[in-house]
């Protein structure tokens, strides 16, 4: 095969001199007596010197060792031009191999270059902060009587976590009763079931208590799950099968989210850490420590930086992996009453969260309040109060009683103005950003009759098909302080949102 004149090397290397037999048995190696063989210290701090191009004649940063060096075979020592060749060689592999999936039925050929160079532009305005899409009013949400609504039922007891591949060729429901179902996200059919075991057994390949988490990896190959049994479950989305299971966590584990463009797996917990794991290589890199409280959500997008919330430490944090620093923003706004004189109610706890762009994220807690939030304020940016309005409870003795229906679900339509939340008021809502950023307000409401405890929004690529995906049941995830009947089914709805624009094509 032809090598392409962009990845080749225009300068040739040297080998480094094998030492003979001869200079061995002659004794001309005491020599070097006084020449230390170099540490792997010392190798490890070469090998990430980049030289310029004439020091790569007369410098080996890859020097052999004595034992190496009576090998026969030789080995390429690989420059640090040649391993960002390698690198960007597996890059376009990887963008390849999600692709053959959507281009049964084309000439590959003529769509290849295309595709690659759409998704390569995406990549980088996305990892720069440059792309946010004005979208929100290109859907058709004006007729919600008819907007298609299926709903797809596999569990016996409440959904609870839901997750929806990049393609949008399948998604997944978790459920109190330890099972995953796996759907087709186009016939929306039953696929495969993951069952829970029971409660207590040991050496199970799954669950054996509540879900309350998934995340599908960007490249659709993993599938990672996680709940009251503190362990994490990584499954082949391909094969159907278990692969590995992480028992680090010493709580519940809360939150899953998987880095774009990569299977850097982000795990939160009620043990107030955050963990980092590499999938592709199945090991743990580190743990996170920051939260005062149960940490209850997690998002991250293509940095290499995650968000979190923590409960009623009342604080949402921005994790920098690579800087090893946090940044922390303090919630509890409180709702003040028509008088002004004293506040109605107050955020006791941050619930959940969702990254709109590497600048900008959105949360709910259980006073109702969503709020918007930018990198450089520690204050939210703008909130709307009572966002699903009010539960009004009759007493006898105090009369009507009015809470505020909690936010027990956000999600993004990454890198746009669009985002949605839900509670258990009836209705998942739909809300739009303003042209400045500084400020949202609802556009929609879509009659969902349960308590969301999961909700995913995304534009599939490359069939351009916008799909919001909510887990419902009878009970919230993390207990039964809220119990609905008269009708109420645990299931899973599937809306797909109708588009007048191609501009979605580019999310």
């Amino acid at each position: 095969m032809a090598v392409d004149s962009f990845f080749a090397n225009s300068r040739k290397r040297k080998r480094p001199t094998k030492t003979t037999n001869t200079v061995q048995r002659s004794g001309k190696a005491q020599q070097q007596k006084g020449r230390p063989a170099p540490t792997q210290k010392n190798k490890k701090e070469e090998s990430d010197i980049e030289g310029d191009d004439d020091e790569g004649d007369h410098f080996n940063a890859n020097q052999s060792s004595a034992s190496e060096a009576e090998s026969s075979d030789e080995e390429i020592v690989e420059t640090a031009a040649e391993k960002r060749v390698r690198l960007a060689k597996a890059y376009l592999g990887t963008i390849e191999e999600t692709l053959d999936d959507d281009l049964v039925g084309f000439d590959a050929a003529d769509l290849d270059r295309d595709l690659i160079a759409e998704r390569l532009k995406k990549d980088d305005d996305e990892s720069e902060g440059r792309l946010h899409l004005r979208i929100a009013d290109t859907f058709k949400l004006d007729d919600i009587e008819n907007l298609k609504i299926q709903s797809c039922r596999g569990h016996q007891l409440p959904v609870t976590a839901v997750a929806l591949s990049e393609n949008g060729s399948v998604f997944y429901s978790a459920s109190k009763d330890g099972s995953i179902v796996k759907w087709d996200a186009k016939t929306y059919k039953k696929l495969h079931t993951f069952p829970g075991g029971r409660k207590g057994v040991k050496n199970y390949d799954g669950h054996t208590d509540h879900i309350l988490c998934l995340a599908i990896s960007f490249d659709g190959q993993y599938l990672a799950s996680g709940g009251k049994d503190k362990i994490i479950n990584i499954w082949s989305v391909k094969e159907d099968k278990h692969l590995i299971k992480f028992t680090q966590h010493r709580d519940v584990v809360s939150g899953l989210a998987f880095r774009k463009g990569s299977n850097q797996l982000y795990s939160a917990s009620h043990d107030r850490t955050i963990k980092v794991w590499n999938i592709d290589d199945r090991t743990y890199i580190e743990t996170l420590f920051g939260h005062q409280d149960q940490i209850t959500d997690i998002d991250t997008l293509g940095r290499e930086r995650c968000i979190s919330t923590g409960g009623r430490d009342k604080t949402a944090r921005v994790w920098k992996i690579v800087e090893e620093s946090q940044l922390v923003y303090r919630g509890g706004v409180a709702t003040k009453n028509p008088d002004g004189n004293r506040p109605l109610f107050v955020e006791g706890s941050l619930d959940c969260i969702a990254q709109i762009d590497e600048s900008m994220f959105i949360t709910g807690g259980d006073s109702g309040v969503l709020s918007l939030w930018e990198l450089n304020r520690k204050k939210p940016m703008y909130s709307v109060s009572t966002a699903h309005g009010l539960n009004t409870v009759a007493s006898e003795s105090e009369g009507d009683i009015n809470t505020p229906f909690w936010i027990t679900a956000v999600a993004c339509l990454r890198y746009s103005d669009l985002f949605v939340s839900g509670s258990w008021d009836g209705f998942v809502r739909v809300w739009k950003l303003a042209a400045d950023n500084k400020s949202f307000k609802q556009i929609a409401q879509i009659p969902v009759q349960g308590v969301v405890n999961s909700i995913q929004i995304k534009t599939t690529f490359p069939s351009k098909r916008t799909l919001l995906v909510v887990g419902v049941g009878q009970e919230l995830k993390l207990g039964r302080w809220v119990r609905l009947k008269g009708g109420v089914k645990n299931c899973t709805k599937v809306i797909e949102f109708e588009s007048t624009s191609n501009q979605l094509r580019i999310i």
